[in-house]
């Protein structure tokens, strides 16, 4: 329990964490930048209202809508534009209204003579006085995606164009997209057992869980490995194609036995179960959602309050084709959480629990069900 004089403390602290940049990156350098920038009263919408113009019908991916700006949003979007002007080191390529935030695309020709954060809050002050005439109309801070690859640019355009089809998807099928604080679930059933309740964080289809085939995932490190390279502040990422692909650079036989069978069992109706540990999983779980199978994912850290997921995942949730888990008792945190042993073993058991007769044969090395 936090006493009422520690809340502040608590929010505060939060906030820094939501707000840290990349680490180690000098933000004076020359790039490409993504920023998002949320106004501090999000329920006001002040910015603009979503038009949806065509639902899909039935099909997700083909809704389709647009975000019909007011004077703020206006007043907002001229101010962006116009950033090259006052810093003439700064392109802006793109930007993206929504009703609460902004997703824009900036390009930095040259190194700059301030950090990149005190150029965008000039650009706050200037766009709050444009469009409401006083302060407080942004959210401290912004978060950003430094893009490093051309292939990164041309992605990063598709996503802010599709953000308003996005949010209206959202909006048309809301039970998909609700963040669920405490979803108990009887799993390690049988005949002679009542099983064990877990209790998880969830956002996607729930009735995934209720499907009589869930076929573990799990795939050795020997059999696949994603390429790796340096990020900046030091580290190794996966590389990734202009697609957005990851870059496979070990691939064996029994990779694409493994994948072919789980992939067949998929189109036959069962539900694939990952806990996206290592990069073969991640891979098989990518390959599922290429090929419209349903699919239930296990994560170390929990979800967001806005949490939405990203790219064909998003996509696969719309459709009721995803469930994403991660253990209730395990918070959320900003950025990448590191996967400990403690984590795999956690997440490898619960899914063993989950599949039952089609789990995958794991030695935890004395990891208990008490101790997940």
């Amino acid at each position: 329990m936090i006493a009422s004089g520690s809340v502040g403390a608590a929010s505060a602290e939060q906030s820094k964490k939501m707000l840290q940049r990349c680490w180690g990156w000098d933000y004076k350098s020359p790039c490409i930048y993504q920023i998002t920038i949320a106004l501090a009263d999000r329920r006001s919408m002040a910015l603009g209202r979503l038009v949806i113009d065509s639902d899909g019908e039935g099909d997700p991916i083909q809704v389709e809508a647009h975000v019909e700006l007011t004077a703020a949003g206006r007043a907002v979007e001229a101010e962006w534009r116009r950033m090259g002007e006052v810093t003439p080191a700064i392109r802006p390529l793109e930007i993206q209204v929504m009703p609460d935030h902004i997703h824009g695309i900036l390009r930095v020709t040259e190194r700059l003579a301030r950090p990149l954060g005190q150029i965008l809050a000039g650009f706050k002050t200037g766009s709050s006085k444009a469009a409401t005439g006083k302060p407080g109309f942004w959210s401290e801070g912004f978060q950003d995606t430094i893009l490093f690859h051309e292939g990164q640019l041309d992605s990063m355009f598709t996503y802010l164009r599709d953000n308003p089809r996005r949010l209206a998807v959202k909006r048309l099928h809301r039970k998909f997209f609700t963040v669920k604080r405490d979803l108990a679930v009887e799993v390690g059933l049988t005949p002679n057992s009542g099983g064990l309740a877990h209790h998880f964080q969830a956002i996607g289809n729930e009735a995934l869980l209720k499907s009589p085939m869930i076929f573990q995932v799990q795939c050795s490190r020997a059999y696949l490995a994603y390429k790796r390279v340096a990020k900046p502040g030091g580290g190794l990422k996966i590389a990734r194609d202009e697609a957005g692909r990851p870059i496979v650079e070990l691939k064996t036989p029994e990779f694409d036995e493994k994948l072919k069978m789980l992939l067949s069992m998929a189109e036959k109706g069962a539900v694939l179960m990952s806990p996206c540990i290592s990069d073969g999983e991640r891979e098989i779980a990518r390959r599922a959602m290429e090929a419209n199978a349903k699919l239930i994912t296990l994560s170390n850290k929990g979800f967001s309050p806005l949490f939405k997921p990203s790219g064909r995942a998003f996509d696969s949730a719309s459709e009721g084709r995803l469930l994403m888990l991660a253990p209730a008792g395990w918070p959320y945190c900003p950025g990448e959480k590191k996967m400990t042993r403690i984590d795999a073993c956690a997440l490898n058991r619960i899914a063993q629990l989950m599949a039952g007769d089609r789990a995958a044969e794991i030695n935890h090395h004395g990891t208990r069900p008490a101790h997940i």
